[in-house]
């Protein structure tokens, strides 16, 4: 055994789950985790998990971390190396996606950890390297390791060194027990897989997304008390304690925690546990990274993915059906595991809502509506004036929203209104959708603003079809600078978002939105960057929904072997389609570091042009001239355009790396010019790409300095 420790047994309900059948009642414990969460600002949600059935003193069991001091020497010298640079600057990657990362098991009240951890780690690099799925026997490493690992404690090598030396064997040959007591029997059992190896990893950002390009990682963190009433969000606590607990880092999210960065981790608390078993902690919070390790089943190296073509656009009679074949080419030495999946195109949500702002030529026109004197002010207690909910409010009118129609709604201090029933504040801005809580909302601007020293709140309504909700002088939290923004909701579904006055100290901190009920669907204009401004207008509108039907996909997920291709058919089906433009994006995720999200932009038109009266076609689609050239810093570019259609016009070096993209967006038929600044690039010969999806055209350009 690695550490003494007390065995108690409990009485559990469920041979898998958690819950505890004792006179122990969490709910004061809850209610304490909530009230503490609230006062220091957390960023998770705290609730019901049934691991709060077990009583406090009790629930080390679930813990049973321990590093050897040969392992923590081995650590402390990898950690002082230089971090590596980074493989992928993308912001998020997930092997769930891939399907390549097994179900999550249930450790029950055996201190296990370390096994669970090593297992699903090696499950995942099983399943990368062969596209099974196979259910390791946890049983197996806990009692027939030779390393003295057991429900007391362990460490994950004791479990890659069995799989190592014997072999992992199925589930089924021996179950988990959660008990130590029972023999050994692998002998009777034939190994599945062997691992080669298992590869320790820097404890920093690079180093640990780098390695996940691999596959998941068996890690270890710190479980303090309030991370048992994790609930979701992203999990934060200052590192200070003994690590105790092993699990599985399965990818990253740069998004969450306001931005600062979170691993997505798998535990071995059954699937009633944090968000389906998973949970979001913040890099470096209470640990996590320390001590991973990267399981080899095989010397599997990355892929490198190419795409063909890089947009897609045609034009269908009604009632036609047309093919375009995708061609993926995998010139890497690893195998490439793909998802495809359909997307709005850019600015329209799935429900059919769209947005625009007053700088586009079809955008509304800032208007500002002075209600100051005509509103209401909506009344806070004291002690809600920061961070806090104006209950409900009557609009005097229906107003249509997300297929539902509402008649009142909620006013937060914190820049947003909610059609929600619930007492809901939530200073920590988040992206749309996102199933954080508040959902069903309209958000101006979202950042943690109060009015408990500077501004009010006004409300007005025509009791027609007219409603404005108008922050006046609302302060940041942070450094007091002061914001004037309003919602403009008119009859049936008009939203419009207007901004006043927006003080320049802090607009990058606010998201700016809207959500449906369920949090599946949303339109996000910005979150965190520099967008608003004053006196700007954003409109959202209900156009026809675009239900994607008419796109059917070939094979949606599948894996590209190492210096193979494949043809994906995509078909486009103008059956029952009225004449017009049909547009989608094509999400491609991939393990190519270089190319985990790919988009291919999809147009067709039905009934638009009739190709066979040529006449009907404003001119050629053409590169006309690009003049001066050679040039110094500046260039313009003319081209000319047959018909409506997307039309992307990129520069490429002379490597064929894109270096810019001027335009991709859906023009009008006709003469157009684009103006390249080259005065951020290097002397030397470059390549300018037009492209409408079907045909491009190109051009050699000289930049001279």
């Amino acid at each position: 055994m690695r550490k003494p420790t007390t065995i108690i047994t409990l009485l559990v309900v469920m041979v898998f789950s958690l819950s505890y059948a004792g006179d122990y009642d969490p709910t004061a414990e809850i209610e304490a985790v909530k009230a503490k969460i609230a006062a220091e600002g957390l960023g998770w949600q705290a609730g019901y998990n049934p691991v709060l059935d077990i009583p406090p003193e009790e629930r080390d069991n679930l813990l049973g971390l321990y590093i050897p001091d040969d392992v923590r020497a081995r650590f402390e010298y990898l950690n002082s190396l230089p971090q590596p640079a980074l493989l992928t600057t993308h912001d998020y990657f997930d092997w769930r996606e891939f399907d390549c990362v097994s179900p999550v098991d249930d450790q029950r009240t055996c201190g296990s950890c370390w096994d669970f951890a090593a297992t699903h780690a090696f499950e995942s690099a099983y399943i990368i390297a062969t596209g099974e799925v196979e259910d390791f026997s946890e049983q197996q490493s806990l009692v027939c390791n030779t390393g003295g690992s057991d429900c007391g404690g362990g460490w994950m090598e004791d479990t890659y060194e069995v799989f190592m030396d014997y072999g992992a064997i199925e589930e089924e040959c021996m179950p988990y027990r959660a008990n130590d007591n029972y023999p050994c029997t692998q002998d009777e059992c034939n190994p599945v897989a062997y691992l080669n190896g298992y590869i320790d990893v820097a404890n920093n950002v690079n180093s640990i997304k780098n390695a996940l390009m691999y596959g998941p990682l068996s890690t270890t963190f710190t479980v303090y008390d309030d991370f048992y009433s994790y609930h979701g969000g992203c999990y934060d606590h200052p590192d200070v304690e003994p690590l105790n607990h092993a699990v599985v880092i399965v990818g990253w999210d740069d998004n969450m925690c306001d931005g600062e960065g979170a691993w997505i981790v798998k535990n071995s608390w059954n699937t009633s546990f944090g968000v389906d078993g998973f949970f979001y902690m913040k890099y470096t919070a209470a640990g996590i990274g320390d001590f991973s390790q990267r399981p080899v089943y095989a010397d599997i190296e990355l892929p490198q993915l190419s795409l063909a073509p890089d947009s897609i656009g045609v034009e269908l009679v009604s009632g036609a059906t047309e093919t375009i074949n995708l061609e993926m080419d995998n010139g890497g030495e690893g195998p490439l595991r793909y998802k495809i999946g359909l997307g709005q195109p850019e600015g329209q949500d799935e429900f059919g809502y769209y947005w625009r702002d007053s700088n586009d030529n079809d955008g509304p026109q800032y208007s500002w509506i002075d209600i100051t004197e005509i509103g209401d002010v909506i009344e806070f207690p004291d002690f809600a004036r920061d961070d806090g909910n104006s209950g409900w409010v009557g609009l005097g009118f229906g107003f249509d929203y997300y297929g539902r129609q509402y008649e009142r709604l909620k006013i937060c201090t914190n820049g947003w209104a909610t059609f929600m029933d619930g007492y809901f504040v939530n200073p920590d801005n988040l992206g749309f959708p996102d199933e954080t809580l508040p959902n069903d909302i309209l958000a101006p601007y979202w950042d943690d603003l109060t009015i408990e020293y500077y501004g009010d709140i006004y409300f007005y309504s025509n009791d027609v079809d007219t409603a404005i909700i108008t922050w006046d002088g609302v302060a940041s939290a942070q450094d007091n600078s002061q914001y004037t923004f309003q919602i403009i909701l008119t009859a049936p579904d008009n939203i419009v978002f207007q901004y006043n006055s927006m003080s320049p100290a802090n607009r990058e901190g606010g998201s700016i939105g809207i959500e449906n009920r369920t949090a599946t669907i949303g339109l996000e204009v910005a979150r965190n960057e520099a967008y608003v401004e004053d006196e700007l207008a954003v409109e959202f509108y209900l156009g026809d929904s675009n239900s994607l039907d008419w796109l059917q996909i070939g094979s949606e997920t599948g894996i590209i072997e190492a210096d193979s291709d494949m043809l994906i058919p995509i078909t486009l089906d103008a059956t029952g389609l009225d004449d017009g433009l049909y547009s989608a994006v094509l999400r491609i995720l991939t393990n190519d570091y270089n190319m985990l999200v790919n988009e291919i932009p999809l147009d067709m038109y039905v009934g638009i042009v009739d190709i066979n009266q040529p006449e009907a076609l404003p001119g050629e689609f053409k590169l006309d001239s690009v003049y001066p050239n050679p040039f110094n810093a500046e260039t313009m570019i003319s081209f000319n355009l047959a018909r409506q259609g997307r039309v992307s016009l990129d520069i490429y070096n002379v490597m064929g790396q894109n270096v810019e993209t001027l335009c991709n967006d859906i023009m009008n038929a006709g003469e157009h010019s684009v103006i390249w600044n080259a005065s951020v690039y290097s002397s030397g010969i470059y390549f300018i790409r037009l492209s409408d999806g079907v045909i491009s055209r190109s051009e050699r350009v000289t930049l001279i300095k």
